[in-house]
C-alpha cells in the first residue's frame, strides 16, 4: 500500500475516479439502507447495518463534496500558481474544520459516540508539538478535529504515505503543510529531516502532530515490534515495552527532529481509551452503538523541561508512554455498567 502511482495519475485518474462512484454509490444509498433496516429488523439489536451505512454515505457524500470544493479552489488560486497565498491556505483550512465538524457530528448521532476529555487544559498561546499514541482508525481524526475545532489551530501532520490512496486527504492535505512518509530505512535520515523542515517556524496558531510509535496499536504489531527491539539489541528497551500493555514503544528519531525544529515550543502528549479494542470491522461491529466514552488526556509539559539530549529524551518518551499505559489501563479497568448480549 505505500506503492502509491505517481501523483499525476492520482490526480487525472484515482480522484475524478473516486468523485463518480462516489456519486453512483450515493444514487443507491436510499436502496441499500432500505435493505439494510430490513436486514436490522430481521436481527434486532442496535441498528447496526443502518447505522454503519448511513456514516458510510454521510462519508461519501463530503467525499465528494470535498473534492469538489477543492477543485474551485484550484480555480481560485489562478490554477494552483497561488495555492500557498494566505487567503487561500485560510481556505483550506476552514474547509477541513467543516468537514471534521460534519464526520465528528455524524459519528455522534449515529454510534452514540462520546468523547471526555479529562482536565482539558486551557488554551494558551505559543507553539506547540503534539505527539500522540496511535490508538485505532478514529485516532486521528478525533484529535485533529480537537486541535481545529477545539483550539482552532493549524495542524502540521507527519503521516504514512499510504493515506494518499484516499483521494480527498490526498488532494486536500498535500495543499498545506503536512507531510506523509513511508517506513523505508533507506531513506529515514531525508524523513527526519522533513519532520524537522515541518516543525520550524511555528507560530501561536499552529500545532506540529506525530505519532511517536509510528503504527495503530494491536496486539500483534505490539508483539512485532518488542520482538523487532530485541533483535537489534535493545533489550532494555524491549522489557519496558513488554510490561506496557495498550502501547506500542516510542521512536525518539521524529520526536527529537521536530523538537530541533522548534526548540522554543511546548509539548503536548495525548492519549485515548477504548478505541484499542477496534482493530477491524467486527471490533466496530459489536461496539456500535458505543456504551463507553471515549476518554482523552492532553498533558502540556513546558519547553523547558522536556530534555533535548537523545539519551534523555529516550528516557522520558518511555517514562510517559508507561504513564499514558498506566492511565488506559485504569480506564479499562472501570466496570462497565451493563452487559450487552453477544451479536
Amino acid at each position: 500500500m505505500d506503492r502509491l502511482p505517481p501523483t499525476i495519475l492520482r490526480r487525472v485518474v484515482l480522484a475524478p475516479l473516486v468523485f463518480v462512484l462516489s456519486i453512483l454509490a450515493l444514487t443507491f444509498a436510499p436502496v441499500a439502507l432500505l435493505v439494510a433496516a430490513a436486514v436490522d429488523f430481521l436481527t434486532p439489536g442496535y441498528w447496526r447495518a443502518v447505522r454503519i451505512l448511513g456514516f458510510v454515505t454521510v462519508y461519501l457524500a463530503m467525499e465528494v463534496v470535498g473534492l469538489a470544493a477543492m477543485f474551485v479552489l484550484w480555480l481560485a488560486s489562478g490554477f494552483g500558481l497561488a495555492m500557498r497565498s494566505d487567503g487561500i491556505q485560510s481556505a483550506h483550512f476552514a474547509f477541513m474544520r467543516w468537514w471534521l465538524g460534519v464526520i465528528n457530528r455524524t459519528s455522534r448521532v449515529l454510534f452514540q459516540l462520546k468523547i471526555v476529555i479529562e482536565d482539558r487544559p486551557e488554551p494558551r498561546p505559543g507553539p506547540i508539538l503534539v505527539f500522540s499514541r496511535h490508538a485505532g482508525p478514529g485516532n486521528s481524526l478525533l484529535l485533529i478535529g480537537t486541535i481545529m475545532i477545539g483550539y482552532a489551530r493549524h495542524p502540521r501532520i507527519v503521516m504514512l504515505a499510504k493515506l494518499q490512496w484516499e483521494p480527498l486527504f490526498d488532494v486536500m492535505l498535500n495543499r498545506v503543510p503536512n507531510r506523509f512518509i513511508r517506513h523505508d530505512p533507506a531513506r529515514r535520515e531525508r524523513y527526519v529531516e522533513t519532520i524537522t523542515e515541518l516543525a520550524t517556524g511555528l507560530g501561536d496558531s499552529d500545532a506540529f502532530v506525530l505519532f511517536p510509535e509510528g503504527k495503530d496499536f494491536t496486539p500483534r504489531v505490539r508483539r512485532r515490534a518488542i520482538d523487532y527491539l530485541r533483535a537489534k539489541g535493545h533489550d532494555l528497551a524491549a522489557e519496558r515495552a513488554e510490561k506496557m500493555e495498550y502501547m506500542l514503544p516510542p521512536r525518539h528519531n521524529g520526536v527529537l527532529a521536530a523538537m530541533q525544529g522548534s526548540p522554543e515550543a511546548d509539548v503536548v502528549l495525548v492519549a485515548h481509551s477504548v478505541l484499542e479494542d477496534i482493530g477491524s470491522f467486527k471490533d466496530l461491529w459489536h461496539a456500535i452503538p458505543f456504551e463507553e466514552p471515549i476518554h482523552a488526556r492532553y498533558w502540556r509539559i513546558p519547553q523547558q523541561e522536556v530534555p533535548h539530549d537523545t539519551d534523555e529524551l529516550i528516557e522520558w518518551l518511555y517514562g510517559w508512554w508507561e504513564r499514558i499505559d498506566a492511565w488506559i489501563a485504569e480506564r479499562v479497568a472501570i466496570p462497565k455498567p451493563s452487559a450487552r448480549p453477544p451479536g
